[in-house]
């Protein structure tokens, strides 16, 4: 039997229902908007896989300056599998990185990790998903929003904790949920933020970074309070060692591990002890 032809093409936002098929086949939690968003910060790095004129898979990808990007939603319709559809969209997601940046990355499943070890990969440390549920509302007069007057402090903040500019994403974020895009501030300095926002199955709580415990927990309580009654879930990083007692002592419970991989020259790794939430393994 001859084997399909597989081709590789930009992904567009009128490929956003088949890329909502294909999540929701795995139970991923996210919206259109997320996809939309992928999209507009790599309109050239998302790619859709075809085999016989048909739509078989996805990836995307996000680079960070010219330090390190993301390799991401790599899904295959459950027809094509075995195939080596996911192969395919994984080296055109490194291939259009390579040229960009210093360092590849993405966050593993146990089952994808010996892939990316044949591939060169090695691990950078554990990230483990939890899940809770908002706490109803919650106002602290330190915790606010993070306004247009304060979101250049926050973006400033961020960058060497994250290890590069992600201005661009948290801009897009902070437009999307004003009402929930928090940070605390010391007299327009920015000392913590954190973003929860809407997700397909249930709230997803991050980013959060912040330099001290006393000021995570402030933005976990606004940000839990903000959910309301809904689930919420948060990948949090291992290598900060107060964020598993956060997690339990807001009644959290783990779910499962990824592993934070990478390829290449890791010259920027940033100061994952202070980031309690990644803003998912999306977009990292």
């Amino acid at each position: 039997m001859t084997q399909s032809k597989i081709e590789i093409r930009k992904m567009t936002t009128a490929d956003i229902p088949f890329g909502m098929d294909l999540k929701n086949a795995v139970g991923w939690n996210q919206l259109p908007a997320d996809w939309e968003r992928l999209i507009a910060l790599e309109p050239e790095g998302c790619f859709v896989a075809t085999s016989d004129g048909r739509d078989v898979g996805t990836a995307t990808t996000t680079a960070y300056e010219d330090r390190f990007g993301w390799v991401a939603m790599v899904l295959v319709h459950p027809d094509h599998r075995r195939k080596g559809i996911g192969a395919s969209l994984l080296h055109a997601s490194m291939d259009y990185l390579q040229q960009r940046v210093k360092a590849v990355k993405l966050d593993a499943t146990p089952m994808g990790k010996s892939l990316y070890d044949g591939l060169g990969f090695v691990d950078e440390y554990m990230i483990e998903r939890w899940l809770g549920k908002g706490t109803g509302p919650v106002t602290l007069p330190d915790v606010v929003p993070i306004d247009r007057q304060l979101l250049p402090a926050v973006c400033e903040f961020d960058a060497p904790l994250f290890g590069a500019d992600r201005s661009r994403l948290l801009t897009m974020l902070v437009n999307e949920e004003p009402n929930t895009a928090l940070c605390v501030a010391d007299e327009g300095r920015v000392v913590g933020y954190g973003i929860v926002r809407p997700g397909y199955n249930c709230a997803q709580l991050g980013p959060v970074v912040a330099k001290e415990p006393n000021t995570a927990d402030m933005l976990f309580r606004v940000l839990l309070g903000a959910a309301g009654d809904q689930h919420v879930q948060s990948d949090v990083l291992l290598p900060n060692r107060y964020v598993l007692d956060m997690m339990r002592h807001y009644r959290f419970e783990k779910q499962r591990h990824l592993i934070r991989m990478y390829r290449g020259q890791n010259a920027w790794p940033g100061l994952p002890e202070h980031i309690y939430a990644a803003t998912g393994p999306e977009k990292g």
